[in-house]
């Protein structure tokens, strides 16, 4: 691999550069708009749509639905080029999903942070790397763009403020270091994802955009937009929302983004694409954020296509909580004080626990399962393979064990204090009383799963015998040194988690969002000459095909590197009168 060299990117020329062949796209999408099949598809488009309103209740030029990363930093740079802006989030905070992540950024191609820690690096290398790790599943364009326009990402973020750490983590199938994070800074509270985001949202409030409130700068808070509105000649002229209890219509002269998240805990959407993943599997976010996927299907109502929504997400799981991230009240200049949730059992040789189904019996071999370890995949292909409806998976040890785990006892049974001032699920650690039990013998505490108590006797006896053998005869387990045989015997219940979106809307390398009859045969269309959706624009998890069926942990600056391509190309759209 050749050393990468060192270039600083000023933003005027990351925009300079993602502007370059700007009259040939234009050109591409007037081709685009005056075809016959075009021209199909936007009547098609037109009355599909609600009729337009006889009046707006709020004008802007670009529309930016959701507020997480990729929103934020479309309404960023749309900002800074001059436009009016009005960014619509539906859930009680700014930020989404975006503020409750762990903040692990993948930034690839060789950024000053890589070159200053010897770190050689190509956005080829960044690209080889995630299309591998997704089983060659990415859409290739599409990443290569995002992947091409890291570097200047990295430099973006950090002339909006942000501190990058000096050391750079590794993650899954990842040949070199990439995993940028923030370090302390004056400039933002803490270290994890939200600092990253609050960078974003300081800029907007620099520029006069204010949450909540009525003003004319006012970016609105619990507003769902619902519906995309379409005009006779198939452009989208902004969204019908619900706000303040009742339905609106925003109008929109340049663009609408859509920012707007995934569609993880959509019960109803997930069944659609693999019926294995109902309501037993709640959703990372939740009950914080809904994603919920509604952008994605009113894009689709109006003739967008969709790409990888056979891959739903990746998943994660939780024990003793049905929560997968604590939550306190959370405060923009403050930060979000948080906690760990549940129970770990994810830094053991899993040789002190054993996994029971329902009925009370063992399905699996442990150590192959949890988070952050692998083969893990097997574990959960397993799991949403069971007959069983519903789940009931339980963590089973001894009191040795739940020591050698660092539990909480102070968990277990009724006195739990975490519960005895309002039932409160929100505060760390979280764990709820419906998802522990403890018995000073076994049978009592099979009684508590809703197991059979001779069967849980049984099972674990059985696994005793393998210790005693140093061999799992059942299911081949590696490590069977720990027997299960000291009272009081403690166990807790697993909750599963969609956790990371892998599908959404098909899109091409500028953001915009692609028209359904794009995929009709006989011949491929190259990505960036697929017919849009004028003046639809879209990137982050409402968006399909950036990793293939799994990603490796970080894909912040993906989505981020995505938005910021958007951002000229609204600019340049040519206003429509509303």
């Amino acid at each position: 691999m050749k050393k990468t060299e060192k270039k600083n990117v000023s933003r005027r020329e990351f925009i300079k550069g993602v502007g370059a062949g700007s009259a040939a796209i234009a050109a591409v999408t007037a081709t685009q708009h005056l075809s016959a099949a075009g021209a199909r598809d936007s009547a098609a488009a037109a009355s599909a749509g609600s009729k337009l309103p006889a009046s707006w209740d709020r004008i802007t030029d670009v529309l930016v639905i959701g507020s997480g990363y990729a929103g934020l930093a479309a309404a960023v740079e749309a900002k800074r080029g001059g436009a009016d802006v009005l960014v619509v989030e539906k859930n009680v905070v700014f930020g989404g999903n975006s503020i409750q992540s762990a903040g692990n950024n993948q930034l690839g191609g060789g950024t000053s942070t890589q070159i200053a820690a010897g770190i050689q690096d190509t956005w080829q290398n960044f690209y080889n790397d995630i299309m591998a790790w997704g089983n060659g599943r990415a859409e290739p364009a599409l990443l290569e763009a995002v992947c091409r326009n890291a570097v200047a990402t990295h430099e973006w973020w950090q002339e909006l403020g942000l501190v990058w750490r000096p050391t750079l983590g590794q993650g899954e199938g990842m040949s070199v270091p990439n995993g940028h994070g923030a370090a302390p800074s004056p400039n933002y509270v803490g270290s994890s994802g939200d600092a990253q985001w609050y960078v974003m949202y300081k800029r907007l409030k620099e520029r006069g955009l204010t949450v909540g409130g009525t003003g004319p700068n006012a970016q609105l808070l619990r507003c769902k937009a619902e519906e995309l509105l379409v005009n006779a000649d198939g452009i989208v002229v902004g969204a019908r929302v619900t706000y303040e209890g009742r339905t609106q219509y925003f109008g929109a002269r340049k663009a609408v983004f859509l920012g707007s998240g995934g569609w993880k805990s959509n019960v109803a959407m997930r069944l659609q694409w693999d019926p294995r993943l109902d309501e037993d599997l709640n959703a990372g976010g939740g009950p914080h954020c809904e994603t919920s996927g509604e952008m994605i299907n009113a894009a689709v109502d109006i003739g967008a296509g969709v790409k990888d929504m056979s891959f739903v997400c990746e998943f994660r799981c939780r024990v003793g909580t049905r929560l997968y991230n604590s939550w306190y009240p959370y405060d923009h200049e403050l930060g979000c004080p948080g906690g760990g949730v549940g129970l770990d059992i994810g830094n053991t040789a899993y040789n002190n626990v054993v996994f029971l189904k329902n009925g009370g019996v063992r399905f699996f071999d442990e150590s192959h399962a949890m988070d952050g370890r692998l083969p893990h995949k097997p574990f959960y292909d397993t799991v949403f393979n069971l007959r069983d409806r519903p789940r009931n998976i339980w963590v089973v040890t001894d009191a040795p064990g739940a020591a050698a785990l660092r539990w909480n006892l102070d968990v277990f049974g009724s006195q739990n204090p975490y519960y005895l001032n309002g039932n409160d699920e929100m505060v760390p650690p979280c764990v709820h009383p419906s998802m522990v039990a403890t018995g000073s013998t076994l049978e009592e505490l099979a009684t508590k799963m809703g197991f059979p108590a001779a069967t849980v006797a049984s099972e674990i006896a059985k696994y005793n015998g393998f210790v005693d053998a140093g061999r799992d005869s059942d299911f081949g387990k590696a490590v069977v040194d720990k027997k299960i045989a000291t009272a009081p015997f403690y166990a807790a219940k697993i909750q599963f988690f969609a956790h990371d979106q892998m599908g959404g809307l098909g899109v091409n390398s500028r953001g915009q969002i692609l028209k359904r009859s794009s995929t009709y045969g006989p011949n491929k269309i190259p990505l960036d000459q697929q017919a849009i959706i004028p003046h639809l624009y879209g990137a982050g998890e409402a968006v399909g095909g950036y990793v293939g069926e799994e990603r490796s942990h970080g894909k912040i600056g993906i989505y981020v590197s995505h938005a910021l391509l958007s951002a000229p190309h609204m600019l340049r759209e040519t206003p429509v009168s509303l």
